[in-house]
């Protein structure tokens, strides 16, 4: 019997998957959002969609509306989508510029400075009395770093640093030759997904359904070869886990639909890199795939008990893209297989609103980075 990914670790075990209400239960949704997605760092997306001043990206989760933005000084900066005088919505539109930096409300144009977040004017009200200050008057800002091109965000104003949730830059050494910090967006997708957010992260987290579902990744990466290992020194931590690297098949150049090679790969790989694809998640819901000419990203957003807003980012070296080189291959690869993935999220979540999976499945040896996801998720639910 060929195993796949050669195999599970010594302490794979069978055991109990989540249990059917977990996926399906309003209350312990909010319980996730409120202990998990809250307190976590999240990967909001990459530093080249906002490039000038005023430039901003939103970003929802679940009833939780944020802005990302370019400030006047350059820096990113991350605040509640919510004006501090009635509460409406400062910025409707998904993506946008603010002129100059300056956030202003659509309703009563209280404007505020991108920097601070500090409100600079309030027409008709009264500057500096005793009732009132524009000086005391802040947006709700959210903890926001830049690591490696990315940008992160943690809504928990007491989360410790990124360096620290993810050992940085002990943990990151064995991507720091694909120089994403210098990558550009080629391509980018969202998709909706009709599935509680955890299925998604389960169904990313093993390969068993790979050669049943993934014909045309399973073509390039056969899912029956050996994983090649991240160094056992190279730190993981919590939210932070190596997943390795699969092997071409002999014969494939790139990990794309025919296979054939359509760029240069990254300059500082060896020829053992070009000839495989290196996986790293990021707990609670983001996967970064590192092929040999461009990077596959897949951040998910929970929406709703039962419905994930995901967004798809490829990067590709600049130059590539500059010279107008051939990107689509990469793209389609990803995106069928993508779409193949939610499909299958989607059979899960009909299947388990069943009486008769009040109990939950059973995970297998074979599912162990399920259960490591299944339990951090248990551990992060169980923290005061």
């Amino acid at each position: 019997m060929k195993t796949i990914e050669g195999g599970w670790p010594a302490h794979a075990k069978f055991e109990p998957t989540f249990l059917g209400y977990e996926y399906k239960d309003e209350e312990n949704f909010r319980k996730e959002i409120e202990k998990i997605w809250m307190k976590t760092w999240l990967l909001a997306g990459r530093s080249e969609e906002i490039p000038n001043v005023g430039d901003y990206f939103t970003i929802q989760l679940e009833n939780e509306n944020l802005i990302c933005m370019r400030t006047q000084s350059g820096n990113v900066h991350t605040y509640f989508n919510v004006c501090r005088h009635r509460g409406s919505r400062l910025c409707e539109e998904g993506t946008g510029n603010m002129s100059k930096g300056y956030i202003t409300c659509p309703y009563h144009s209280w404007m505020y400075d991108s920097e601070t977040g500090q409100l600079k004017s309030a027409p008709n009200i009264p500057r500096d009395t005793e009732e009132f200050s524009c000086s005391q008057v802040h947006l709700h800002s959210v903890k926001t770093e830049l690591w490696d091109g990315y940008i992160w965000i943690n809504m928990d104003e007491n989360a410790p640093s990124l360096a620290e949730s993810f050992r940085l830059p002990e943990s990151w050494v064995p991507y720091e030759k694909y120089n994403m910090e210098n990558l550009k967006i080629g391509a980018q997708d969202t998709y909706k997904v009709k599935a509680n957010w955890k299925l998604l992260m389960e169904n990313a987290s093993e390969c068993y359904h790979c050669g049943n579902i993934h014909p045309e990744l399973s073509r390039v990466t056969p899912p029956t070869s050996q994983r090649q290992w991240i160094d056992e020194s190279i730190p993981e931590t919590e939210v932070l886990k190596h997943v390795g690297a699969m092997k071409l098949k002999k014969g494939f150049e790139r990990v794309n639909m025919d296979g054939k090679a359509y760029r240069k790969p990254f300059s500082q790989l060896t020829a053992d890199d070009e000839s495989a694809i290196y996986y790293v998640h990021i707990f609670p819901h983001s996967y970064i795939c590192m092929a040999s000419d461009y990077v596959f990203i897949a951040a998910m957003w929970p929406i709703s008990v039962s419905e994930t807003l995901v967004k798809g980012y490829w990067l590709f070296d600049p130059e590539a893209l500059e010279s107008g080189e051939p990107i689509q291959d990469a793209v389609d690869i990803w995106d069928v297989t993508s779409q193949e993935d939610w499909a299958a999220c989607e059979w899960a979540q009909k299947g388990n609103q069943s009486r008769v999976y009040e109990s939950g499945g059973i995970l297998t040896p074979i599912d162990w980075r399920v259960a490591n996801f299944k339990q951090f998720v248990y551990n992060k639910m169980e923290d005061l």
